[in-house]
């Protein structure tokens, strides 16, 4: 993945933890104040039964009015069904209870009304005069047990999820920053490591355009200097042509001043890349003439392609970049071995491979073999492949390389 692209995807973790962090915390936040309603109207519930056991007293003795204790019979329904069906407390909506906590509910909601039942009987029976058997006030006192046990076990549920739901928000609090902490610094750990990345490029091709302008100007320089060396060589061999051992010197010093000029040529191309000349030219033709205007050693096959292509391209560009790649391959296999050239006819692509039977790039130079400059070779100047990239890039290609066996791929665009 792209540094940018990392960079852009950790923004947005750290921007959706931020927000899932304060919606959580919040949402949570919230609910820890229903419990605490829930708890506290639960709660409720057990006061109210035992009140009412103590007002049916009053009412029996005659001190308050059977209205007093329809009244606390209705706050207490009242109570039951807001925990049921939600409403207001305390100028604030309470939601219905969890489905959790159903069960523990209609419980309570059923012995309410067992007990409401025995009440209405025993309120009967002070209005008749009648004396309510023994067994009444058993019953009476089971229903009572049991209604504040059912209270009791739903607030102590209640109770439970809430400091589960209290412990729960406790421990976000310190993860949910830690996780942002986390985010933020591997985030400015990927910004510094890209910006110090894209530093060291900056200065590294700044370093490279004043290298260039210099060789530039240099190598025109040079250029004239080399024309006149080149005409007085020629001019001499014609004065000595039957001295063998000056004429050997000569080509010696010929083949001298043509590296010279191949250098400069290579430096030219290097410093300015030209506009490409394109146009619609035979792949196998241009690999045909690259490999016939090369001197092949003896111990060296190559293998053209069978098949043919044609796109539209810079041929002179092409070759330059195919008599490069073929003639590496000669260094490489020390002019002993087989290159074998492939063409393959994608869907938007044409791919070019130069395979050789050298013994391979070393792993710990592959990855820089593309730069200016460098080179692993006694001679040269380094410029071949990165000269190389550049065109395939002009072109819109890209230009790649792999071990087993070294294999150059030139795969271009169909345009």
């Amino acid at each position: 993945m792209k540094p940018q692209n990392l960079i852009i995807g950790l923004v947005i973790i750290q921007l959706v933890l931020i927000f899932s962090s304060f919606s959580i915390l919040l949402v949570m936040s919230l609910q820890e104040e229903d419990f605490a309603d829930y708890v506290n109207t639960a709660g409720k519930n057990r006061f109210y039964t035992a009140i009412i056991l103590h007002e049916l007293d009053e009412f029996s003795n005659g001190i308050i009015s059977e209205s007093d204790v329809d009244s606390l019979y209705n706050e207490f329904y009242e109570n039951i069904l807001l925990l049921k069906n939600g409403g207001t407390i305390h100028e604030h909506e309470l939601d219905p209870l969890s489905d959790i906590f159903y069960d523990d509910l209609i419980l309570v909601e059923n012995k309410f009304v067992e007990f409401h039942d025995i009440a209405e009987l025993l309120k009967e029976s002070k209005k008749t005069g009648e004396i309510l058997p023994e067994i009444f006030y058993i019953e009476h006192q089971r229903v009572e047990v049991e209604l504040l046990d059912a209270s009791e076990t739903l607030t102590v549920h209640i109770t439970e999820e809430f400091e589960k739901t209290k412990h729960l928000q406790e421990t976000l609090e310190i993860v949910l920053p830690i996780l942002n902490g986390i985010v933020y610094v591997t985030m400015m750990y990927v910004i510094f490591r890209t910006l110090k990345k894209e530093g060291k490029q900056l200065q590294k091709l700044e370093k490279l355009y004043t290298i260039g302008q210099m060789a530039s100007r240099l190598a025109h320089d040079l250029r004239n200097p080399i024309t006149v060396i080149k005409a007085s060589l020629d001019f001499l061999q014609m004065k000595y042509p039957e001295d063998k051992i000056i004429q050997e010197r000569f080509v010696r010093m010929n083949c001298s001043v043509l590296d010279m000029n191949h250098i400069i040529e290579d430096v030219l191309e290097f410093a300015k890349a030209k506009e490409l000349n394109l146009a619609k030219h035979s792949i196998l033709k241009i690999l045909s003439e690259s490999v016939s205007s090369l001197n092949v050693p003896d111990g060296v096959v190559i293998e053209l392609p069978k098949g043919d292509v044609e796109m539209n391209c810079d041929e002179r560009k092409l070759q330059a970049i195919f008599v490069n790649l073929v003639v590496n391959s000669f260094d490489a296999m020390d002019n002993k071995g087989k290159i074998t050239i492939k063409i393959d006819d994608e869907s938007d692509f044409i791919s070019i491979h130069i395979s050789d039977s050298g013994s391979g790039i070393p792993e710990d130079i592959i990855s820089k073999i593309f730069e200016p400059l460098f080179t692993s070779k006694n001679t040269g100047t380094g410029l071949g492949l990165g000269i190389s990239k550049n065109i395939v890039e002009q072109h819109g290609g890209k230009l790649s390389v792999k071990n087993n066996p070294t294999t150059f791929t030139i795969k271009l665009p169909k345009k």
